[in-house]
């Protein structure tokens, strides 16, 4: 789905605007060659008006479940005992191991349910513990109240096991709870449904020292706040089209619609790619003004990613064009002989490249404007298919973070960026570079239309790629998910960033396909949802909350 809609950036967008990105350029900046091949750089950076830092009105109270759930309660059924829809069947084979009653029920396809009518006599949070098992490991499927999507659960076993989904947020009354199909076969056996214990908080504690030690003091105040947020509020976030920035359609119909305005901005820097400006493609050069317009004159936060078109050698290949270089499909530019030597050729285009974007970066840098930088995204494509789409992850893990280490020593220490916030969703946990390259922990999530469920599955994963606890991201989504379900799951996603088009708007209105029109409403007037009339004043963040509260009285 994510593919159908990053196929939509077309040609039209590609070759109509003809504005060079030489026009960019770099403020008062400029950069020569040093005598080994270093790149030195002479910057003048823009002036700043003194700091008096300020936590505005936010709340950075923790934020534990709210159980009223009696002690005892505790709800026991078989599978076969509920109401089954779609093609779901009653099995009494025993090929999936011993079962429990009279049998199991099979759900193969995204009609299949099974749901149970049950009394609650208090809204709270529920562990609801699934017996069953799958036909191959790693099966997603959702658990539903009243048919709408609200968690997910995963089936890592073919044999009938214990699967538990832990902290679901279920209303006070009568209910239906429902497991239903996501992505393959799986059988439910029994369910037991009993009261959540409380969350562990501890998982949203980090820290709030950034990789890069030189990071500019915009940004370090940014990440401070990013930190201590996070597990408290998630931060709303759009993706603007065809390099319009906060005057697109998403921002002036999800305002409209919603009454709130992202406080994400999400930019891509494809066009200033300089095999799409070789082609005559344009429009790169206005991302970095709206960037700057946004941190400064609006107190939003710049998000960037880029979709990096392969060098000019390399495309038109396999019947793409050449706007569609950077799939993996349409270059025959192969990472891994850039990186060994075999493609010396390559590699040179890899630092032309580097810097023709470090050139943007620095004028940003220069103009005290921090970015959470998403390079080099969805690197693993689909960790359970293992099918790299982009041509920087089509070469294996090992030769993707090779290229991560280069850009991140070519940007940082060649070119002495200090602006950047380091978001790394290579997708797969093998993709993974390091926690000394990395800030920020990120997913691309696209799930089925409407399923507005939490994405706990990934949320999970994400925390599997490090032992450090480290900030978790949906850096970009399709559909949306329930921020209340979330947060009492525990899938506390940092942000989330919708991504353009389709996703978000149709025939030029707010679409309701992928999220519905009361969703939307409901995430952007959240009080667990951070919109850009809810930021602090971010330039003036303190640099260190504790020392500020203590020497504010706890203000």
């Amino acid at each position: 789905m994510y593919l159908t809609s990053k196929r939509a950036i077309s040609f039209i967008t590609a070759i109509a605007l003809t504005a060079a990105m030489a026009g960019c350029g770099k403020s008062g900046s400029s950069s020569d060659e040093g005598s080994e091949g270093e790149t030195t750089t002479t910057r003048k950076t823009i002036t700043t008006a003194p700091v008096v830092e300020t936590l505005g009105d936010l709340d950075l109270s923790d934020v534990q479940n709210k159980n009223d759930i009696p002690a005892d309660f505790k709800y026991e059924a078989e599978a076969e005992d509920g109401e089954l829809s779609g093609t779901a069947a009653v099995l009494d084979q025993n090929f999936a191991g011993d079962y429990s009653g009279s049998g199991f029920v099979s759900i193969s396809s995204k009609n299949d349910a099974v749901e149970f009518e049950i009394e609650f006599k208090a809204e709270g949070s529920y562990d609801i513990s699934i017996t069953a098992a799958a036909d191959k490991e790693g099966v997603s499927n959702l658990i539903t109240v009243d048919g709408a999507s609200l968690t997910s659960f995963k089936t890592n076993t073919t044999k009938f096991g214990e699967n538990t989904a832990s902290n679901v947020l279920i209303p006070k009354g009568k209910h239906k709870i429902g497991f239903k199909a996501s992505d393959g076969l799986c059988y439910i056996d029994k369910l037991v449904i009993t009261p959540a214990k409380e969350l562990d908080l501890s998982q949203y504690e980090v820290s709030n020292t950034l990789s890069n030690p030189n990071a500019s003091e915009e940004t370090r105040r940014l990440y401070n706040f990013l930190t201590d947020v996070y597990g408290k509020y998630t931060i709303s976030g759009q993706y603007s089209s065809n390099n319009f920035g906060a005057d697109c359609r998403e921002f002036i119909e999800i305002q409209d619609k919603t009454g709130k305005t992202p406080a994400i901005l999400g930019l891509d820097l494809i066009e200033s790619s300089p095999s799409r400006v070789a082609n005559g493609s344009g429009g790169g050069d206005m991302v970095p003004l709206q960037a700057m317009d946004w941190w400064k004159n609006k107190g939003g936060i710049v998000s960037m990613c880029w979709h990096w078109n392969a060098p000019e050698p390399y495309l038109n290949y396999n019947g793409g064009a050449w706007f569609e270089g950077f799939y993996s499909e349409y270059t025959n530019f192969d990472l891994a002989a850039a990186l060994n030597g075999s493609d010396p050729e390559g590699y040179d285009y890899l630092i032309r490249d580097i810097d023709a974007i470090a050139e943007i970066l620095m004028d940003l840098d220069d103009n005290h404007v921090p970015i959470l930088w998403r390079p080099l995204h969805e690197g693993g494509g689909d960790p359970k298919w293992k099918n790299p789409w982009f041509w920087w992850g089509s070469s294996g893990a090992d030769a993707y973070i090779e290229l991560w280490k280069l850009m991140y020593d070519r940007l940082t220490n060649v070119h002495n960026i200090n602006n950047l916030i380091w978001v790394w969703n290579g997708q797969d946990p093998t993709y993974y570079p390091g926690d000394e390259y990395v800030d920020i922990i990120g997913y691309d999530l696209y799930p089925d239309p409407q399923d507005s469920s939490s994405q706990k599955d990934t949320y999970d994963l994400m925390k599997t790629v490090t032992d450090t606890n480290k900030i978790i991201a949906m850096t970009e989504n399709g559909s949306l998910f329930d921020p209340d379900a979330a947060f009492n799951d525990g899938s506390r996603w940092a942000w989330f960033s919708t991504w353009n088009g389709e996703f978000t708007i149709k025939d030029a209105q707010l679409s309701g396909e992928y999220t519905s029109i009361d969703l939307w409403k409901k995430i952007y007037n959240s009080e667990r949802v951070l919109t850009l009339d809810e930021l602090p004043d971010l330039k003036n963040y303190p640099l260190d909350t504790e020392k500020f509260l203590a020497e504010n009285g706890g203000q």
